[in-house]
């Protein structure tokens, strides 16, 4: 009995000895399995399963102007292409392929006609039938096995548009994906999509070399310039992090989309100046030129323009250095000797420190002298020996300023300079990152000789901006309290002000009341004295006072004129400077700043239009036949009510038609329907709809003029030949 108990014991721990070796056996098998035959298949699930974090770009924040207009955005823009080799993507048993690829070319062969046809429509640079060759020509290249001489293009990259430089707006790449075959899987389209993103300058070249530019190089790597580059830190914003899980977007860390920054710069403002410079140098032939303006009570940049020459010989705003423009922001960049326009301002330091007065005189040996071993002239010869200080100023005497700052600080050369530095002569105001840095040399430097105050009296032997020396201009213009220049009043975010840049007073009492005054008169002599240097800016429209310069130079005289208006009330400071070798300051960039000072004042004196405004009689507006949807929506927003409108309410899906005044003065819709194939009438209608409903029919439509349609090649209600021109007439 106890041997027979015995005996089951032992078998059942052989069975349970058994058991677990079978077991450990079969886990070794299945491990083996797992690290050889199915390795691949394991790897490849862990791979779908590990979340990977994914960055979530920030928007760069957009640049504004004055009034809140863009001047800078970023936009999209799309190049879309077909894949048609896709198939071979998807990891598909070969029945399930073939099942597929019928699948797809059953769809491609009965919706291509419909889908070149809405390619056409909104692609109007090429008709239907070239968009069926293109496309059946990729179609070709996916059955041929990507064998085709005719093609310039490979079967899995294959671009949508004939001309695969193309870009689209993000609309037409929205209505694109809407169209027959596109609005599919991309299993049956293949469609893919290169989006780039880029910034956007709304007023095209207007200002720049100031707005900069904001070009992605790769590698996290950016090629910046002008304001995007000063507040680079601002407008990038910084990244999210994201990762996928069961097809949800989770995210880890939130974007923070960039800032927004509102500038001083007034888009009328620049574009009267850019229009002004350009004519003058053109009418001269200058090399470069530029304008900053600037208003007197803040020191708000309204308009900086920086004109070159390029080698095709247009001038043109650039934000990269070249061959032919080496400092693309000339204004806040270029430091040159700025010539007579720099008297004033030694002046005013001999009149601040009682070492002459406005109605002293002095004498000008002829316009011609030797100091310093040095041969001094007058461009113009005096009619009299001894000159009054306006006279100097007015006639730009180089005899005259030497002579009275040499006998005012030839035995203390150290006050002079170190009253240019009060001045603000060697200031760097930080507007740009290209800004730089005043220099001139000082009694404390090596380099220094007694020649050296004589020549900074009349504007040599020191470098200078033009953004420095408008600095010193606009304080005299706003009677002796210098403002610092300000490029940026505002950083906002989604609409709202995050920090505002106040306008800041340097000096609130740079000069005494009668050293400005003093100033004033003698500019204002320069200006409209008979024979005066400044005479060409003299205005029958608005009176002016500044100061003219020549700077000669072995790479290209700097013509100047810096001045202010208008004399009775200053609001702008203005300076205008260009490189040329013939003629002088007076000559040309007077000239220049007269035309915007004019169109400046004028602009401004607008009356509001609600004064133009006749109340009690208004006049019906005249109503455009065309969408007669947006038609009647418009006249909604203003209040008119409409009478007869059997018509359809939604702007995506518009009716067509024409509107029709009754005796009583009832504004009626009549919509008409669009016959397929058929030319349509488009008299009377604007330029958008004529333009739509031409393409629409297939044909390839072109304007000339403004205004309304007038007349149509191809009369209506002809057939329409797809692919066909007809010429519009546009007249107001």
């Amino acid at each position: 009995m106890f041997l027979f108990k015995k005996n089951i014991i032992r078998r059942f721990r052989l069975l349970v000895f058994f058991f677990f070796v079978v077991w450990a056996l079969l886990i070794i098998i299945k491990a083996g399995i797992l690290m050889t035959l199915e390795r691949p298949y394991w790897l490849a699930v862990a791979k779908k399963t590990i979340r990977y974090n994914r960055d979530i770009e920030p928007r760069r924040g957009d640049i504004l102007s004055d009034k809140g207009e863009l001047l800078v955005s970023n936009l999209v823009k799309y190049k879309l292409y077909i894949n048609f080799d896709n198939l071979r993507y998807y990891n598909y048993s070969e029945s399930k392929m073939k099942k597929a690829r019928h699948e797809k070319d059953s769809i491609w062969e009965a919706d291509l006609d419909k889908l070149c046809e809405g390619l056409a429509t909104i692609i109007p640079q090429w008709s239907a039938g070239e968009f069926s060759a293109h496309l059946k020509e990729g179609i070709k290249l996916q059955r041929n096995g990507g064998k085709s001489t005719n093609s310039r293009y490979g079967r899995r990259k294959y671009p949508l548009c004939p001309n695969h430089q193309m870009y689209l707006t993000y609309t037409q790449f929205k209505q694109i994906e809407k169209l027959p075959i596109l609005c599919e899987t991309r299993r049956v389209s293949g469609l893919e999509i290169d989006e780039q993103k880029y910034r956007k300058k709304f007023f095209g070249s207007l200002a720049s070399s100031t707005l900069g530019d904001y070009k992605i190089l790769g590698e996290g790597k950016a090629d910046i310039h002008g304001l995007d580059e000063r507040y680079d830190s601002l407008l990038r914003g910084v990244k999210g992090v994201k990762h996928t899980e069961k097809e949800k977007e989770i995210i880890v860390k939130p974007v923070v989309h960039g800032m927004d920054i509102q500038t001083t710069l007034n888009v009328e403002m620049m574009d009267i100046c850019e229009k002004a410079l350009r004519n003058g140098l053109t009418d001269k032939g200058s090399r470069a030129g530029w304008v900053i303006l600037m208003e007197v009570k803040t020191g708000d940049i309204k308009a900086i323009v920086n004109l070159s020459l390029n080698s095709n010989g247009e001038y043109e705003e650039t934000f990269r250095q070249s061959n032919n423009n080496e400092t693309p922001n000339h204004a806040i960049a270029d430091l040159r000797e700025p010539g007579s326009i720099f008297k004033p301002i030694a002046l005013s330091i001999a009149l601040e420190d009682g070492k002459i007065h406005e109605g002293d005189s002095v004498k000008t040996y002829g316009g011609k002298m030797k100091m310093h071993g040095r041969t001094i002239n007058d461009a113009v010869r005096p009619k009299r020996e001894w000159q009054t200080v306006t006279e100097v100023i007015q006639n730009s005497s180089n005899v005259g300023m030497a002579l009275i700052i040499n006998e005012a600080y030839k035995n203390d050369p150290q006050r002079f300079t170190d009253r240019l530095t009060e001045l603000g002569m060697k200031e760097n105001f930080n507007l740009l990152s290209c800004e730089r840095t005043p220099t001139f040399r000082t009694p404390k430097s090596k380099l220094w000789s007694p020649a050296d105050l004589q020549a900074m009296s009349r504007g040599y032997a020191t470098s200078q901006t033009a953004l420095n020396m408008i600095t010193f201009y606009n304080a005299i213009a706003n009677n002796g309290k210098r403002m610092a220049p300000r490029l940026v009043k505002a950083i906002m975010k989604d609409g709202d002000i995050v920090e505002e840049y106040k306008p800041k007073v340097l000096d609130s009492k740079m000069l005494s009341q009668s050293t400005v005054e003093s100033l004033k008169r003698m500019l204002f002599a320069v200006v409209n004295e008979k024979g005066a240097t400044g005479a060409r800016a003299k205005s029958d429209k608005v009176k002016a006072a500044g100061k003219t310069g020549t700077a000669l130079n072995s790479k290209g005289n700097v013509l100047s004129f810096c001045g202010f208006f208008p004399y009775e009330n200053p609001e702008y400071t203005c300076i205008v400077q260009n490189i040329n070798n013939i003629g002088g300051g007076g000559s040309t960039s007077a000239l220049i700043f007269k035309e915007i000072a004019e169109k400046i004042m004028a602009n401004s004196e607008r009356r509001p239009l609600s004064e133009a405004t006749d109340t009690l009689h208004p006049k019906q507006p005249r109503v455009k036949p065309g969408n007669i949807t947006s038609a009647e929506y418009i006249l909604d927003e203003i209040g008119i009510d409409v009478g007869e409108k059997n018509i359809s309410t939604e702007l995506d899906d518009p009716s067509w038609g024409v509107i029709k005044t009754d005796s009583t003065g009832t504004i009626n819709l009549e919509s008409r329907e669009l016959l397929s194939n058929i030319v349509p009438n488009v008299i009377g209608m604007g330029a958008k709809d004529a333009l739509y409903l031409m393409s629409k029919a297939g044909l390839r439509p072109s304007i000339t003029g403004y205004g309304r349609v007038v007349t149509q090649s191809i009369k209506a209600g002809s057939k329409a030949h797809p692919g066909h021109y007809i010429k519009l007439t546009l007249k107001p």
